[in-house]
């Protein structure tokens, strides 16, 4: 599980994460802004092929953002009149300080220890998906040591006044939990539990990648469009209403010296950001730069999102993190916020861990089969049908890293569907 979980013309979308497991959007006018809190969808199962071992993503809450194909590019329709942002509205109150709980690769549950002063609580947090069951215990010498547990969007769960050292709950939606540990009589130590079965019909994110490498240009030959993201398609990603890119509370990208950057502004935030271009059956494939980074800080890419102005959200969201791990969820709607969970963290060796990392991030999306690929291997595979087509864009979340800024050094895809 993860922490606290959102693109020339243009759509963005942002999506507030807080990261860890237990911390994943062709044409039109400008920016169009939507924030909301996450709910979960009723979804398809997937199947996944993953290398390691699972964590869980962020709470996120979703800023998206349109924007229209450039008229200067043909064949490019002249973009639809310009829409003003709609207000985002007031975020959610400030959570408690928590030390995030990290299950081991392939866990189900996690043990901590730790001590609380005399009418003191100490607060954990962990990420967790809509219809698991969450099991807690905590022991302490004298037995005054009480559970309270509550969602990062508000719901209260269980409340220390009940003084309940053992708690069993079924969760509501898919973000991050707080555990709140409260002593009632004197500083004393506790030991707390956790045990989070995953969701039945779920396959875990550990079984080994498909052998051999893939070569899109051997398979496919040249590409429909390649862009090495100097600037020569600049308005691929600008806002047609101001001719800028975009430089929002929430993101930003820029051009400098004929490099691509793109910065998520706030930590705990997840933002998408479409670009005009639409594909239904392709392989796509991003080269980045992961910058200076830490833990989830992510990067990558979201697929088959809605037509410019549609009044609504939706697609495929793939992402590396920092330290090595990928993340795949569907989203479903930005209000209210439902999204599916299919790959939650799962660490591979076949991506690259740290700052100023080269990783190669390839989507292969054939009718309900979406494919994985890291650095030209074959990670993961996910069947659903609930998007078959649409606009294509950036992502990026800053998890641990303030103003985290990665570079996208090339992209390209294939038009399977011609």
């Amino acid at each position: 599980m993860k922490k606290k979980l959102i693109f020339t013309g243009i759509f963005l979308v942002i999506l507030a994460l807080s990261v860890t497991s237990c911390k994943l959007p062709a044409s039109g006018s400008p920016p169009t802004v939507t924030t909301q809190q996450p709910a979960i969808p009723t979804a398809t199962q997937g199947v996944i092929v993953l290398p390691t071992s699972t964590s869980a993503p962020p709470t996120p809450v979703v800023v998206t953002s349109t924007a229209a194909p450039p008229t200067a590019v043909p064949p490019t329709p002249v973009p639809p009149t310009a829409v003003p942002p709609s207000p985002t509205p007031t975020p959610v109150a400030a959570l408690p300080a928590a030390t995030r709980i990290q299950f081991a690769a392939g866990g189900t549950s996690a043990s901590v220890n730790g001590e609380v002063g005399q009418a003191q609580t100490v607060y954990y947090v962990l990420r967790a998906s809509a219809t698991q069951t969450m099991s807690l215990k905590v022991s302490s010498p004298n037995a005054d040591v009480f559970l309270g547990v509550f969602g990062a969007e508000g719901q209260v769960l269980l409340t220390s006044p009940t003084q309940d050292t053992v708690w069993t709950g079924t969760l509501p939606t898919t973000q991050d939990y707080y555990i709140s540990l409260t002593a009632s009589d004197g500083s004393t130590s506790f030991t707390l539990s956790v045990d989070i079965p995953p969701l039945s019909g779920i396959p875990t994110a550990n079984i080994t990648p498909v052998a051999g490498t893939f070569d899109p240009v051997a398979t496919y030959g040249q590409p429909t469009f390649e862009d090495p993201m100097k600037g020569e398609n600049i308005e691929d990603w600008v806002n047609p209403s101001t001719g800028l890119l975009p430089d929002t509370k929430l993101i930003r990208l820029a051009e400098t010296d004929e490099h691509f950057y793109v910065t998520g502004k706030e930590t705990g935030f997840s933002t998408w950001y479409f670009t005009w271009r639409e594909l239904s059956d392709f392989y796509l494939q991003a080269t980045f730069d992961s910058g200076t980074c830490s833990d989830k800080d992510a990067y990558g890419l979201i697929i088959r999102g809605p037509a410019h102005l549609a009044g609504t959200s939706f697609g495929y969201v793939v992402a590396f993190s920092c330290d090595g791990a990928v993340w795949m969820y569907r989203l479903d709607s930005a209000n209210p916020f439902t999204s599916k969970e299919y790959i939650s963290w799962a660490h591979s060796d076949l991506i690259l861990a740290g700052s100023n990392k080269t990783n190669t991030l390839g989507i292969r999306a054939i009718g309900d089969e979406l494919t994985l690929f890291a650095n030209g291997h074959q990670i993961a595979q996910v069947t659903d049908s609930h998007y078959a087509s649409g606009r294509f864009g950036v992502f990026v979340m800053a998890d641990a890293t303030a103003n985290y800024t990665y570079q996208m050094v090339k992209l390209s895809y294939w038009d399977l569907a011609k």
